[in-house]
């Protein structure tokens, strides 16, 4: 009974962090879906430079951001341990990290044209294609910037800011992707290129309405971030990019593994791209549960490490999981009653929707396995483990996930014919199992470390 009441009250406890944090990831995440929708009703060329747009970007900012990440379960750590001047001098530093950082992908651009010829590409997709880009690249310095405050703030447990600023970012991204997908109102008709243009102008309002509610509420007074900025402070950078590389390499790893895909099938038309981007979004917004929760779970393990309570933190990572796969459960199910309703949202095309009905099935079946391994990491960033966590994810996708879906997808196997986009789905569902495995039993070996690290 005591351990019944424990799981409940924590919980709970993990249940009133994490939902603010769910719904901004979800909130968020519908800004491709948003994106995705509105193009595909301007045509599957359209959509195809969303989705080829994507595959570039959203790598590039997963990775920046989990690097900035770092700021999280350190800002907890102290939170947890009541030292309010380190949680505002980290969380300096994170921004500077934040806006240094967001600077690096404009190095990136002059490769984006070859690489999309080189994957045999269509010209005019490339064209469109990398104007999307130009407009996410403005809009990268506040994106980053924004998500270090968010991170600040939701490890001091103050998570509604960034929830209900990302829900009104879905209102401003729609707005002006009606302005600059078809030219209303005099606006440049961009096609789906201006879907990346809306999304820098909506990361921009964002920043502003974050710092104005920090700088204001009086729930920051205790750490509050407007006064005493110092220049980058190497020691603490340092600190930071010790958590934050290995967490950033283990993001680009996953990310990139998914994103690449629309690069790989990109031979085989843009029917099957625009099939594989509607059903990555959708089960996108899946993934924002757990990747929510785990976030949750990162402040909680790094507040009771803080407070010198291993056996606790210890304790909240597994009911973390625990709620993580009743999670994935229930989306397992909706998407396999509702998977060829959904995709009719996303395209008017009907050999898209075949395709992206087809993939549903796939991220069914993987639920369990991704909730598992993203909580698992999760939590294990709360105890600043981070860099074994970064080898399995690089091991799992690039090493076997991949290499499978390539086989699969281009050659076949036995008498089994090239299964194109789907081969390559199958590689990342094998993926996402091995990941789950190594890094839950990872979990188990560091938590009881710790505690008898703690023992007297």
């Amino acid at each position: 009974m005591h351990r019944l009441s424990r799981f409940i009250s924590e919980s709970r406890t993990l249940a009133v962090l994490a939902l603010p944090i769910v719904l901004s990831q979800v909130a968020n995440t519908l800004l491709g879906l948003i994106d995705t929708a509105m193009a595909g009703r301007a045509g599957a060329v359209e959509q195809a430079a969303v989705a080829l747009g994507v595959a570039f970007w959203m790598p590039v900012f997963i990775t920046l951001m989990s690097v900035v990440q770092a700021l999280s379960p350190s800002v907890a750590h102290h939170f947890g341990a009541g030292d309010h001047l380190a949680v505002v001098q980290d969380t300096h530093q994170g921004i500077w990290l934040a806006a240094i950082s967001s600077l690096l992908p404009l190095a990136l651009m002059p490769g984006v044209g070859p690489v999309l010829a080189w994957a045999q590409i269509d010209p005019l997709l490339i064209g469109k294609t990398t104007l999307f880009l130009w407009g996410m690249m403005l809009g990268m310095p506040a994106a980053m910037v924004f998500r270090a405050i968010a991170f600040y703030s939701a490890s001091i447990n103050r998570p509604q800011p960034m929830m209900f600023l990302a829900f009104a970012g879905l209102g401003i991204n729609a707005l002006f992707n009606w302005l600059l997908i078809w030219g209303n109102w005099g606006f440049p008709a961009l096609g789906g290129a201006g879907c990346g243009w809306a999304s820098a102008i909506g990361m921009w309002v964002a920043l502003a309405a974050l710092v104005a509610w920090t700088a204001r509420s009086p729930e920051y007074r205790a750490c509050y971030l407007w006064r005493g900025w110092r220049l980058p402070h190497w020691t603490i950078q340092k600190r930071l990019l010790k958590i934050g590389l290995p967490m950033g390499g283990a993001a680009l790893a996953e990310v990139t593994a998914f994103t690449s895909v629309a690069i790989f099938v990109g031979r085989f038309g843009a029917e099957q791209i625009a099939a594989h981007q509607i059903a990555l979004n959708i089960a996108s917004v899946l993934f924002m549960l757990p990747m929510g929760l785990a976030a949750a779970l990162t402040i909680r393990v790094g507040q009771q490490l803080g407070a010198g309570d291993p056996r606790a933190a210890c304790s909240i990572a597994w009911t973390g999981v625990a709620i993580g796969l009743v999670v994935a459960a229930i989306a397992m199910l909706l998407v396999l009653i509702g998977r060829a309703q959904i995709v009719t949202l996303f395209s008017v095309d009907p050999a898209v929707r075949e395709v992206a009905a087809g993939l549903m099935l796939f991220a069914a079946l993987w639920q369990l396995a991704d909730a598992t391994q993203v909580l698992a990491i999760g939590a294990l960033r709360g105890y600043h483990v981070t860099f074994g966590p970064m080898l399995v994810m690089f091991a799992a996708f690039w090493l076997i996930g991949l290499p499978l879906g390539v086989r699969l997808g281009y050659y076949g196997i036995g008498d089994v014919a090239p299964l194109r986009v789907y081969g390559f789905w199958t590689g990342l569902v094998c993926a996402l199992i091995l990941a789950a495995i190594a890094l839950s039993a990872w979990l188990r070996v560091v938590a009881r470390e710790c505690i008898a690290a703690s023992a007297p």
